[in-house]
Order: C-alpha cells, then sequence, then structure tokens
C-alpha cells in the first residue's frame, strides 16, 4: 500500500524538485517564508487561496496536494472516500482529476457561515460552473453579485474577476467544477488563494 502523503509533504517534495527555496517559493507565491516552513511541517493548515497560489507557482493541479497521480479511465468516487481539505471554516471535497487529457476539476465545497474564498478575487482561464446542493452563497463576479441558491446554477466565463462566500447565517454547500482549456498540467489560476492547504487534490 503506497504511504499517504500529507498537504506539507507533498508541497516539499515538489518544492525540492523545482530546486525552489522556501523564501524563492514564497516570494512567487505572495506569501510569507514563515508560512511555507509551517505548511511543509504540518503546523497550518493552508487556506483556499494559499494553495491556489503554491499550485500557480509551482505549476501543478491544485488536486496534486490531496491523492496520487495515477491516471484512469473512469472515476468512480464514493460519498465516504472523497479527499479533503478542511480549514477556516471551509470544507474542499476532490471529486477527482486523474483521467487522461482532463480539462476539468470538479470539487464539492462546504461553507460554515461567514466564510469565503478570501478578499482577493481570482482570475483563470476556462470556465467555471456552480450548483447549488445546500443553502446560498453569493459569487462576486466583474463588479456584479449573484446570489445562488438551492437548485440554482452559475456558469461563467472564468477570465472575470471573481470570489464566493457565505454571508448569511447557516452554511451552504456548492458543486464547483473549474475548466481549464487544453487539458494543461498547471493548476487553476489563483483560485484558492486565502486558503493555504487545498493547492491540489488530485
Amino acid at each position: 500500500m503506497k504511504k499517504k502523503l500529507y498537504v506539507g509533504e507533498r508541497l516539499r517534495i515538489l518544492r525540492t524538485e523545482r530546486d525552489l527555496s522556501q523564501r524563492t517559493l514564497a516570494q512567487q507565491a505572495g506569501i510569507s517564508p514563515n508560512s511555507i516552513s509551517l505548511i511543509e511541517r504540518d503546523e497550518i493548515s493552508p487556506s483556499v487561496a494559499t494553495l491556489q497560489n503554491l499550485a500557480t507557482a509551482l505549476h501543478v493541479r491544485i488536486s496534486y496536494f490531496f491523492e496520487d497521480e495515477s491516471e484512469q479511465s473512469v472515476l468512480h468516487i464514493k460519498a465516504n472516500q472523497r479527499s479533503a481539505v478542511d480549514s477556516q471554516g471551509v470544507r474542499i471535497e476532490s471529486i477527482g482529476s486523474h483521467i487522461h487529457a482532463q480539462e476539468i476539476e470538479p470539487f464539492v465545497v462546504q461553507l460554515a457561515p461567514h466564510t469565503s474564498s478570501g478578499e482577493r478575487q481570482v482570475i483563470h482561464a476556462g470556465h467555471e460552473v456552480v450548483f447549488c446542493l445546500k443553502g446560498k452563497l453569493e459569487y462576486l463576479i466583474d463588479g456584479t453579485v449573484y446570489q445562488v441558491e438551492q437548485g440554482d446554477f452559475l456558469v461563467f466565463e472564468a477570465s472575470l474577476p471573481h470570489l464566493w462566500r457565505n454571508p448569511f447565517d447557516t452554511s451552504s454547500e456548492f458543486i464547483l467544477i473549474l475548466q481549464t482549456p487544453g487539458a494543461t498540467p498547471e493548476p487553476v489560476k489563483r483560485h484558492f488563494v486565502e486558503y493555504p492547504s487545498i493547492l491540489h487534490i488530485g
């Protein structure tokens, strides 16, 4: 059985493979060197935003930080077997990203009341699809606020600056699908910039 790797260990291995110092990676990802050190020692759980910044700086999918890298033709992921990261009231579960030439990364996101993806808006290539499973949330897209309630879909061009949040007093849950054209190996750019432990759920 393969040894399970945690976010910090995956980050350290990848940084070492790229021959980057903690300081250099911190500069490229826009976070402090001390944060890199703490994440690698699994002493703090990175935010979604931090993980996305790290994934972008390291040129990997955010899913890298959660699962092994073996490719499959069919993914059947049981409800109790999804890789997940919990940070600051946000839980992100990977629905899978190991199909050859896959252009989408699907997630189940659970938001506690008054939580968000972070203050910084995200811009990346491709499209984004949102389907609200429970409660309601808000998406700020290019200056316009969209309230997404249970059963609602939201589809938009991800090149528009955007962020998601739950400003309400009840929890919410939604499916998030990030699509990047060309099946590039790079992470969906800057999407999880404020949450340092969600960079790659692969």
